[in-house]
């Protein structure tokens, strides 16, 4: 993949040379992972390393600065831009023990190996798997697997076993601080609607999602027995079942 440039000042495009430079040696071998692990086959032609106004506004309505298509992926490799929208999600939220710790996380958690595994996130979207992009109707129900997946596999590839657990952590505590104010509806409800919302309303759905999944991996015994069973699922047209409910999963209360 080609590495391309949107930028607004000097300044910008070297850093994020810097970043695209220091980042890509290891996401070159995580390609070569994909494709030995799960038979990845088309990549997108190019990653655009873009600032977030130019990712969310300019170039797309996407309000998260990170996303794919068959031909390229949008990236914002600024740690201060993630760490500004993910501690937006706690905003309006009274102060506790829980809130405390968030805070705490994501003032140092930014670091090469997370801007990575959102890298890893947006690159396992194109596992053979999962439906093309062109498929509006393949694509309209579990997008919640999709997305918790790809949270898992990237994340599993770039990050230790202290930095999952504690990644892990945090959004669990989200999910239940911000239950009272997101929650009650399926998994299944994670689509396009999901984006209208604000940050704190768009992750809990990924969040909780990737915990969905991470359930599914424990009790399977691996990735690629939760993907066997998904791929049943799609080949028996969804056996009249959502994904949510073939995989037993507890409803929304």
């Amino acid at each position: 993949m080609r590495s391309l440039f949107t930028v607004e000042s000097e300044a910008q495009l070297c850093a994020y040379q810097a970043a695209a430079a220091r980042l890509r040696p290891r996401l070159e071998a995580y390609v070569r992972f994909l494709q030995a692990e799960y038979a990845v086959q088309a990549l997108p032609r190019a990653i655009v390393w873009t600032g977030r106004e130019a990712a969310t506004a300019l170039l797309s309505d996407i309000p998260v600065p990170a996303y794919t298509n068959e031909y390229r992926v949008m990236f914002c490799p600024d740690p201060a831009v993630w760490r500004d929208i993910w501690l937006s999600q706690l905003e309006g939220l009274e102060e506790s023990a829980a809130v405390r710790e968030i805070r705490a996380y994501y003032g140092t958690a930014v670091d090469d190996d997370r801007l990575l595994s959102i890298l890893g996130h947006e690159l396992a979207h194109h596992i053979a798997v999962f439906p093309d992009f062109d498929d509006d109707d393949a694509r309209e129900s579990g997008v919640w697997f999709e997305e918790g997946m790809v949270e898992y596999i990237g994340r599993r590839y770039f990050l230790s076993e202290a930095a999952f657990a504690a990644e892990s952590r945090i959004n669990r505590l989200l999910v239940e601080l911000l239950e009272s104010r997101y929650g009650g509806h399926p998994l299944e409800d994670f689509g396009a609607k999901t984006y209208e919302g604000d940050y704190a309303s768009i992750f809990f759905e990924y969040w909780r999602s990737f915990l969905a999944v991470d359930e599914l991996v424990r009790r399977f015994g691996g990735v690629h027995e939760v993907l066997l069973s998904y791929r049943r699922w799609l080949d028996e047209d969804r056996g009249g079942q959502t994904l949510e409910e073939w995989f037993a999963l507890q409803p929304e209360t």
